[in-house]
């Protein structure tokens, strides 16, 4: 079965392509998450014409500035491709969350190839975040070397294939040690060559206070932690719970792994708590002479391995400082799990959402007329999308908005219906609050509020996302209606 199955998907096109980060110029030695660094967005495909694409490998080469002449691959610190979470929820109509980290590449592990007949969905207009870092160890005197990143992805379209893709999802997790009253704590990453500070591999939910910290974390039981740390001279074991990390939704299989270490790494391992057995160990091999990672090892399996919802799990790394100063150290898992959840959109459904998503307006079609309303994506991104979700899924079909006086409210029931839609929102600043302003209320009161008088009240948990643009002569009729009146909703475009 398996042998027909690649056979099959062997003979689908794979596509290719290539996208050239800026030129860095290595003046001096970096260590890792050091050097100079970007960030691009990137599409995979056609912007206008929305398919399904499947991502099945990422690679990359450290070419010279003519984007051609082959360098050292020991100048590759990492390369991290993140998706935006909310977008590709609300795009395959998950109701589980979506992890932003999908791949990262670093020393040692310069491609991640996916076994045969699975791959990450992903919309051809959908945008990637591609971030690119350089190091270097080793060369006492660069003198201005300039050198890229040449990073490949290779995707195959839904269209074309006889036999249909395997749909994994993305999770990842990171090794943590604990801040307080430790000695081998980093509390912040180190700063890039343009002072601003480089982007983390690390995995997950940041304190709320780690502003200037992309390596703090709150764990479960309130301890602040790091993912980066110190390793003396010698030999250094760490263990820690990844079980929140990866927080699976269900009980699912894992395909594939990437690993992302630092030099002096011996191996990484993903051990299952609840039964004692190693899920999986990648090995890690350093140069002769020198500091780096000359190879990492990556986890695939057809097959897969079983994981469980109410197991615990373990990161467990190895390193081995053989030098007589501290070096620095990380240690992520980028996990891809079985998707039981994926419903493959049609390419109709998939423009649909995709229209949804990008449009700059929304209709509210009511009894007293057509209200519309301009979106605020600048103020709140992420709130536009979780409408959007909504008004996808129909929630506000059929319902009323009653005049408060102040306010128009429109509430929605939260059924389970409802509840699957929702997505947890954080970091939008939202919009001003005056009159016009259209307002996104979370649970436990979920709906929208429209402004109607400049010094109106607000609850402070609700977000202005958008202001409206109806004619001024039904925004007036709402507002100067008796406070309690109610005008019906038919839906929402």
């Amino acid at each position: 079965m398996a042998i027909g199955l690649a056979a099959t998907l062997s003979a689908a096109p794979v596509n290719r392509v290539q996208f050239l980060s800026k030129v860095y110029t290595i003046d001096r030695k970096y260590r890792s998450m050091e050097g100079p660094s970007s960030v691009q967005k990137i599409y995979l495909g056609n912007l206008e014409k929305p398919e399904l694409l499947w991502i099945v490998g990422i690679r990359t080469e450290m070419v010279a500035e003519d984007g051609e002449t082959p360098q050292l691959p020991e100048l590759m610190c990492h390369v991290n491709v993140d998706l935006d979470p909310a977008r590709h929820q609300a795009l395959f109509d998950f109701g589980r969350p979506v992890a932003a980290r999908l791949m990262t590449l670093s020393q040692g592990m310069l491609s991640a190839t996916l076994p045969v007949g699975f791959g990450f969905p992903i919309a051809s207009n959908e945008p990637l975040l591609l971030f690119t870092q350089v190091l270097n160890h080793n060369i006492e005197h660069p003198d201005n070397l300039k050198v890229r990143h040449r990073v490949t992805f290779e995707y195959v379209r839904d269209r074309d294939l006889t036999q249909p893709m395997k749909p994994l999802f993305n999770v990842g997790a990171s090794g943590m040690v604990q801040l307080d009253n430790n000695p081998l704590a980093l509390t912040s990453m180190m700063p890039g060559h343009d002072g601003e500070h480089a982007a983390s591999c690390l995995i997950g939910s940041r304190a709320p206070n780690a502003t200037a910290s992309a390596a703090d974390y709150v764990d479960p039981s309130g301890r602040h932690m790091t993912g980066h740390w110190v390793v003396p001279p010698g030999r250094q074991t760490n263990a820690s719970d990844i079980t929140w990390f990866m927080n699976l939704p269900y009980d699912t299989k894992l395909h594939y792994a990437a690993v992302h270490l630092h030099p002096f790494a011996e191996s990484l391992s993903v051990r299952d708590v609840t039964t004692g057995e190693t899920i999986l160990k990648s090995q890690a091999t350093n140069p002769a002479t020198g500091v780096g990672l000359t190879h990492v090892d990556t986890f695939t399996s057809i097959p897969g391995v079983p994981m469980r919802k109410n197991h615990k799990y373990e990161l467990v790394s190895v390193y081995n400082n053989t030098t007589s100063g501290t070096a620095d150290s990380m240690a992520s898992v980028f996990l891809g799990f079985d998707d039981p959840e994926f419903v493959k959109p049609s390419a109709a459904g998939l423009a649909k959402r995709s229209a949804a998503l990008d449009s700059d307006t929304i209709v509210m079609r009511t009894s007293a007329g057509d209200l519309s309303a301009t979106l605020d994506r600048s103020a709140a991104p992420n709130t536009v999308i979780q409408v959007a979700r909504l008004l996808m899924g129909g929630a506000f079909d059929n319902t009323s908005a009653i005049n408060n006086g102040s306010d128009l409210r429109l509430a929605i029931p939260v059924t389970e219906r409802v509840r699957n839609l929702l997505q947890p929102l954080a970091g939008d600043r939202g919009g001003p609050i005056e009159r016009g302003a259209v307002m996104y209320c979370p649970p436990p009161e979920l709906g929208l509020r429209i402004i109607l008088k400049a010094a109106a009240p607000y609850d402070n948990r609700c977000t202005a996302f958008a202001r409206m643009a109806a004619s001024p002569e039904i925004m007036n009729a709402i507002a100067t209606a008796p406070s309690g009146t109610a005008i019906s909703v038919k839906r929402i475009d």
